[in-house]
Formats: structure tokens, C-alpha cells, sequence
């Protein structure tokens, strides 16, 4: 039995916003204590290169839990390959309503309705100087807009410019069900004007810094198939150079958990399948030509796999830490490759897209 879960029904007898605080404060200020137990082993057939960035293994952190980027220093020794950090925003602000995080724990699944709450541009920029120093590895930076913002890139630009420096790469955040009409920008006209004026200010700011930083789309699993193709086309029109597949859904598949009825974006293993389709066909609509990050219902090695055969370069996780703890990422990393080995492949990046599939348009 892990110490984790020897722990973990006094945490679950705890408010899940307040368990999450105490969460960050444990990695941030005891983070010797806090990796303890740990016992990373690097893998050379899950070493993967992309964007001219050396990941030593394609399992990272999602972004949402360490969103003031106060933590990923800590977390970075438990293993990942690379951490994301948000998401922003230019200002602070306190969110939604309370309570706005709900366990599923039946169906091993979280419902939140945070709204980016967070300290601020500032602040993260701040943690962003003091951490750096003792990370080694990939950092990305999720940004996002202030709920009061009108035209999103007031926020977004200010935003790309403040953190394009010292990010591995950054994910544009357009799909969080939890800020009102965020996901409008994911509509086909709107998205063009937007990208194009990102990549815009990208190549000039890559200019300036003599940088090339990858920006990333994270998109939205609620989307039909003809929104999936249009903007998996608008994508590779403006040269986006990866999508994260995909933000929590709206949608609420059969749950045995009473909180079911509980507003905003579910997580976790209920996500899995629907999170895959959508994988499949950004895989299928870009042939391949652009690396994705799948995250969604990722609780085991079985499931890293199958979103690599999906499509994925890299794999993300969140809500299954919640469940089974920290100690979970070596778990998976030993697992994962093994199962490389055992079909044959000398590296993971051979597993990507694997699958012999055609996209098929969601019923």
C-alpha cells in the first residue's frame, strides 16, 4: 500500500479547494520533504524530441494544479517530463462561487467551476524567477483572459510577450467551459483572426529574443466534427505548431457520483474516451504533421499507450493524482516502458499514431 493511499481518506474528508492549497504550500515550502519517497529512473525508450526540446519522458503535469506556478519546481522531481504551469491572467481575480470543486469519487472524476482563478501576471512572474533557478526540465505556461475582458487579446498579448522568453512553450487557453464565452473564440472566423494575430506577434517577438517558441492550442472535447475539422484547418493554415487534446467537458456521460448535476467541466476517467475521438481526429485531419498533447482520463500506463497509438507525441495527467498520488508517474513511466519493448519499438516516438484508423464523425 502507497503512502498516498494510506493518506489519502483523511485528505478526502477535507474540501477538495482547501486539500488542493494545502497541496501547493506542501510541494512549495517543504519540497525536500515532499519528494522524499521518490525514486525517478529515467527511461531512454521514452526520451522524445520535439520543437528542438528534449523531453526525458512524454508524461507531464496538465496545467490547473499549480496555477500560480508556485510548485513546479517540487514537481518536476516526481518524475514528469514536463510540467505546465496556469492558467494566468493578466490580473488577478477570486473565480466562481464556492464550493466550485467537486470529487467523483465513484467514477474517479472531478467537476470544477474554478473561473482562472489566480494571483496574476505578476505574482506568477515572480514565481516564475524564484523556481526557475532549481527546475530542470520543460516548463509550459498556460494563458488565458480575465473574465471582464472583452476582446480577448487585450489579455493574450500581453500575456504571450510577458512569459514567451521563459517558457518551453506556451498553451493558449480557449476552451475552459468556466469563463463565460471563452470558448466562442473556438468558432472558425474568430479563431483565424485570433491565431493570425498571435503568430503575428509570435514571429516578432521570436525576433527579439532570437527564441523560438512553440505556441500550443488547447482545445475544448465538445466540439462536433465538422468545429473539429474547421479549426484543425485554421490551425495548420496559421502555422500552430501543437494542440492540447482537450480542456474538461460539459457533457455528462453516465456517473454513479450524487454530484453529477453539479456545474462545470468533468475531468478525469469518464473523459477518456471522449477525449480520444477527438485525438483521433486532429491526428487524422493534420495527417500527423503537427504534434498534439493529449490529456483526459489518463490513469494508467494502458492509458498513456493508447493515447500515444491515438496520435499523441505527449501525454498529460491531473485528476488521476488526485486518486492514486504522485508515486503514480513512475508507475507508469516503468510500465509504459515496457510495453514499448514488448511491441517491438526502440523508442515511443514510434507509437505515435500506431492506430490503422479513419476519423469518424461523432453520432
Amino acid at each position: 500500500m502507497s503512502l498516498y493511499k494510506f493518506f489519502r481518506p483523511l485528505i478526502f474528508k477535507l474540501d477538495p479547494e482547501v486539500a488542493h492549497n494545502l497541496a501547493i504550500n506542501f510541494l512549495s515550502f517543504t519540497p525536500n520533504l515532499a519528494t522524499l519517497f521518490t525514486a525517478n529512473q529515467d527511461y531512454k525508450n521514452l526520451q522524445t524530441k520535439l520543437w528542438n526540446l528534449d523531453f526525458s519522458s512524454p508524461i507531464g503535469m496538465a496545467a490547473g494544479f499549480d496555477k500560480n506556478a508556485a510548485a513546479f519546481a517540487t514537481l518536476s522531481k516526481f518524475g514528469f517530463g514536463f510540467v505546465e504551469v496556469g492558467t494566468v491572467t493578466p490580473k488577478s481575480q477570486i473565480g466562481n462561487d464556492r464550493p466550485r470543486i467537486f470529487r467523483l469519487t465513484e467514477d474517479e472524476a472531478i467537476i470544477n467551476r474554478l473561473g482562472f482563478n489566480n494571483s496574476g501576471a505578476e505574482i506568477f512572474a515572480q514565481n516564475i524567477k524564484n523556481n526557475l533557478p532549481k527546475f530542470r526540465g520543460i516548463l509550459g505556461i498556460n494563458i488565458g483572459k480575465n473574465k471582464d475582458t472583452e476582446n480577448a487579446l487585450d489579455d493574450y498579448s500581453p500575456l504571450l510577450a510577458k512569459f514567451y522568453k521563459d517558457a518551453s512553450y506556451v498553451a493558449i487557453n480557449i476552451s475552459s467551459p468556466n469563463t463565460k464565452n471563452l470558448r466562442d473564440l473556438q468558432n472558425e472566423n474568430q479563431l483565424d483572426v485570433f491565431l493570425s494575430e498571435i503568430m503575428k506577434q509570435k514571429n516578432e517577438l521570436k525576433n527579439l529574443h532570437k527564441k523560438n517558441t512553440p505556441i500550443l492550442l488547447k482545445i475544448a472535447p465538445d466540439l462536433t466534427y465538422e468545429e473539429q475539422e474547421k479549426i484543425a484547418a485554421t490551425i495548420i493554415k496559421n502555422q500552430i505548431d501543437g494542440v492540447i487534446i482537450s480542456n474538461t467537458t460539459i457533457s455528462r456521460p453516465t456517473l454513479k457520483s450524487s454530484s453529477v448535476h453539479e456545474t462545470g467541466g468533468l475531468s478525469g476517467k469518464p473523459l477518456f474516451e471522449k477525449s480520444n475521438e477527438v485525438l483521433k481526429n486532429f491526428y487524422n485531419f493534420t495527417q500527423g504533421k503537427i504534434p498534439l498533447i493529449a490529456v483526459g482520463g489518463v490513469s494508467s500506463a494502458a492509458d498513456v499507450y493508447e493515447k500515444i497509438k491515438c496520435g499523441a507525441s505527449l501525454v498529460q495527467i491531473y485528476s488521476a493524482f488526485i486518486y492514486q498520488g504522485f508515486g503514480l508517474v513512475e508507475e507508469i513511466k516503468k510500465e509504459l516502458s515496457g510495453m514499448v519493448k514488448k511491441d517491438g519499438f526502440e523508442n515511443i516516438s514510434q507509437v505515435v499514431g500506431a492506430h490503422d484508423f479513419k476519423a469518424n464523425p461523432a453520432k
